[in-house]
């Protein structure tokens, strides 16, 4: 019985993990709205394929909720807009949820980009997804070295070694993870090690 309730606390864990990359999603697409709202005026066109066409350095994106109230800030040293391809690049950015009622979740990386209109965030270089502690919650962090954000169909992946690490418990995959936040699954793939607490 025991084990049944530790992999339901690691399967709950596992959702607030998502709850956590569903945040830098939206802040991301925020990201894009607001590249795409500084655009330069039609009839101006890149010299060189590949050059950013908009740049800004040490920027802070805050999103509302509909009253008003304050619910991301992301922050992000540089942002690069290519008009050719609608893409964003961000050098280390930190998304920050601001919700009073819930545990505080940080999302950081060395670099991002986002592609497609938001259809895909690419997070690069010491990716590291922490929430608060809150209350009897123990605090969660998770790391890898690249993630994948594919925020239209609520997926989240990566090829690469994680750790997931609440309190005392401990899962460690070496050749990464698979999220569908719809379908409520988590897979982790090669090489999977777990350790829990003694009780």
């Amino acid at each position: 019985m025991q084990p049944r309730v530790q992999r339901e606390r690691i399967v709950r864990d596992k959702l607030t993990l998502l709850i956590a990359i569903v945040l830098l999603a939206s802040v991301t697409a925020t990201s894009y709205w607001y590249a795409r709202s500084l655009r330069l005026p039609a009839g101006i066109t890149l010299v060189r394929p590949g050059t950013p066409d908009f740049e800004a350095d040490r920027i802070v994106i805050t999103q509302f909720d509909t009253e008003g109230r304050a619910k991301n800030k992301l922050f992000a040293e540089r942002m690069l807009h290519f008009g050719q391809t609608d893409d964003v690049e961000l050098l280390r950015p930190r998304l920050l949820s601001l919700r009073p009622d819930q545990p505080q979740v940080e999302v950081r990386a060395d670099r991002g980009r986002v592609e497609n209109a938001g259809e895909k965030v690419h997070l690069h270089g010491n990716v590291a997804i922490t929430r608060a502690a809150h209350a009897a919650v123990p605090a969660l962090r998770v790391d890898t070295s690249y993630l994948l954000a594919l925020p239209d169909l609520d997926r989240y992946s990566t090829d690469q070694p994680v750790t997931v690490q609440r309190g005392g418990a401990r899962i460690s995959a070496q050749q990464g993870m698979q999220i569908d936040n719809l379908a409520r699954t988590a897979q982790f793939m090669g090489s999977v090690k777990m350790s829990l607490p003694p009780r």
